[in-house]
């Protein structure tokens, strides 16, 4: 039941004012989330990458959600690579990472500062679907926040049958959003888009070539901040065989202590023909007087562009020596690479594996992955993630002058390491 006084938001009201227009349409919207005790919402996520005018790349999750106001809530972020859950059941919080890992969080964290400041991955922009979907929240916080304009594009029928209102806001980040609501007298949240490429533009996460464009469509399949909402979805129950981590990072540590020996480190490579970016194919696998090096990379890896100048670097030092580099792109579309290799100017062999059919062969769990392939088809050394330059520099010269001399690395020794 909502509660009659407007709940005091713990965060700093936002110091953009929209015109008179524009609050008469978002005031009810954000009035009923902000006094609202109880909310369920299911949310789909489309994330479209875009190239030239044509979409390239979508990425479909989505998000169960369910909350009290202040302090109780499970959020579950759902896609074909992640199912994660972030319980609060007023006492503590809970991350469970997958079904056999979880951490516990070490300070409760509200409704209102979970909107704010998501404490871990849940998508890739998920403040704005947090602050209209959580109890007792103020969206302003985040719609109006930072804003350099709000207005009203239009009044008409969404998808021919509900009547609605299109906003439109620009931030003063270049980020801009179309919000779509009901236009009646209990306002809910239809469509959410969200153009977040120049806000990758001015952060420098990537080198968006011509024509690059990144967006972000939320549907809200169902929403609701009245009723009941059972107190057991608040509540984690880890599984028999769950393990709990201290922290986040103490889990991400494990984990790649697990996958520092490589399940092909020592033995040969399966044949297949790897496809390169300008439309040729190589076949790898077969015996060869070369040494291959295999590196898994993909454009959102910011490790694996921080490994790249090396990997670049290392292909122009030894490509007179018998060593062979091959950049290969994981499940990023070729039109998409294409514009982005073009505009890193790299001087380097691409190929794509945009179903993953290349990087499941070789047992691959996380990028940056690199393989080291002696002319037997013998993996003799694999380099997981990325030690920084100077590391990455030493393991390749160390390993590479051993390699074109004929010599072996991969040893149960090599495997300890």
């Amino acid at each position: 039941m909502a509660q009659e006084k407007p709940k005091e938001t713990e965060a700093k009201k936002p110091a953009y004012q929209p015109s008179e227009e524009v609050k008469q349409v978002l005031t009810p919207l954000f009035s009923r989330i902000l006094k609202a005790d109880v909310s369920r919402a299911t949310v789909a996520l489309s994330a479209e990458t875009v190239m030239g005018g044509e979409v390239v790349e979508t990425v479909e999750s989505t998000y169960q959600i369910a909350s009290k106001y202040p302090d109780r809530y499970t959020v579950y972020f759902k896609s074909d690579e992640d199912r994660k859950r972030l319980y609060s059941d007023g006492k503590e919080g809970v991350v469970a990472l997958t079904p056999e890992a979880f951490y516990r969080l070490p300070r409760l964290v509200s409704c209102q500062e979970l909107a704010t400041r998501p404490e871990i991955n849940l998508g890739p922009y998920p403040e704005v679907v947090l602050a209209l979907t959580l109890a007792g929240v103020d969206p302003a916080v985040t719609f109006l926040g930072g804003m350099k304009s709000v207005e009203i594009v239009s009044r008409s029928k969404y998808r021919g049958s509900i009547q609605a209102v299109q906003l439109r806001g620009q931030q003063k980040d270049g980020v801009s959003w179309n919000l779509w609501i009901t236009d009646d007298d209990r306002p809910r949240p239809l469509r959410l888009l969200v153009d977040l490429t120049p806000m990758l533009v001015a952060t420098g996460q990537v080198a968006v070539p011509q024509g690059y464009a990144y967006s972000l469509r939320y549907d809200f399949k169902s929403w609701r901040v009245s009723g009941e909402v059972d107190d057991k979805l608040f509540q984690f129950a880890a599984s028999e065989n769950a393990v709990e981590y201290e922290s986040l990072e103490d889990y991400r540590q494990k984990k790649a202590a697990q996958l520092e020996v490589h399940p092909l480190l020592g033995k040969k490579i399966p044949s297949f023909d790897l496809q390169l970016l300008d439309g040729d194919a190589v076949s790898i696998g077969s015996a060869t007087d070369k040494v291959i090096v295999l590196d898994f990379w993909a454009t959102w890896c910011g490790p694996c562009m921080k490994a790249m100048p090396v990997i670049e670097s290392m292909s122009q030092q030894y490509a007179d020596k018998g060593v062979e580099f091959y950049a290969v792109n994981v499940g990023e579309s070729s039109a998409l690479v294409k514009g982005f290799v073009g505009e890193q100017g790299w001087d380097l062999s691409i190929a794509t594996d945009p179903n993953g059919e290349t990087i499941e062969a070789f047992s691959a769990k996380s990028i940056p992955l690199t393989l080291l392939i002696a002319p037997t088809g013998i993996v003799e050394a694999v380099h997981q993630g990325f030690p920084g330059p100077d590391e990455l520099n030493k393991q390749f010269r160390d390993e590479l002058d051993v390699l074109i001399k004929g010599g072996r690395i991969a040893s149960s020794d090599a495997a300890d390491n």
